[in-house]
């Protein structure tokens, strides 16, 4: 089992985690956090939210959203679909969102009977404290952040560059994302 996968069983271990947990994987894009999330899913069984599904839409932004730290996420909705419905072990299916095309996709269920993760950048935001059990931080060179997005996609990597990279670096600064961790892990 990857060692990665370990760290955050001997985390769950350690905080005697039980029940209705939900733990958020954040971190810088292109560091690893979907693939820690596939690989938890696979290896443990739990369920997994990608926060890419609750952004807000366009139209439900604040025209000052690039001012406001993940003003274009939807945490209303994650916490009112998602996060209480499962934490009180009510059934609770959400509908994914997608940023691309400005809609609203899929309908996904939450097993209740498995852990909860979320991952994607702003898992950690103060905004959802209330609801996370543990928070791992997915750590990454800078060098190989760039590979990493060059490689996903190299024809909007200087969109990620000069946009989003600045503007989640803000928001990993001004909250102390990796200081709250309570894990810190590197792919």
């Amino acid at each position: 089992m990857n060692e990665n996968i370990e760290k955050i069983k001997k985390l769950i271990e350690d905080k005697n985690l039980r029940g209705q947990i939900i733990i958020s994987i954040d971190g810088p894009c292109g560091g690893g956090k979907t693939t820690i999330a596939d690989m938890i899913e696979k290896e443990l069984g739990f369920n997994i939210l990608h926060m890419d599904d609750f952004y807000l839409p366009f139209d439900k932004r604040d025209k000052n959203w690039m001012n406001i730290i993940a003003g274009h996420m939807d945490f209303d909705r994650l916490i009112e679909k998602v996060i209480i419905p499962y934490k009180e072990k009510k059934k609770t299916n959400y509908v994914s969102y997608d940023c691309h095309s400005d809609k609203y996709l899929k309908e996904i269920p939450i097993d209740l009977d498995k852990f909860l993760i979320i991952e994607g950048s702003y898992t950690s935001h103060s905004k959802l404290d209330n609801y996370v059990d543990a928070k791992i931080f997915v750590d990454i060179d800078k060098d190989e952040q760039i590979k990493r997005l060059t490689k996903r996609n190299p024809k909007v990597v200087d969109k990620f560059l000069s946009m989003w990279v600045p503007f989640e670096n803000r928001y990993f600064q001004e909250l102390r994302i990796k200081d709250i961790s309570d894990l810190v892990i590197s792919v």
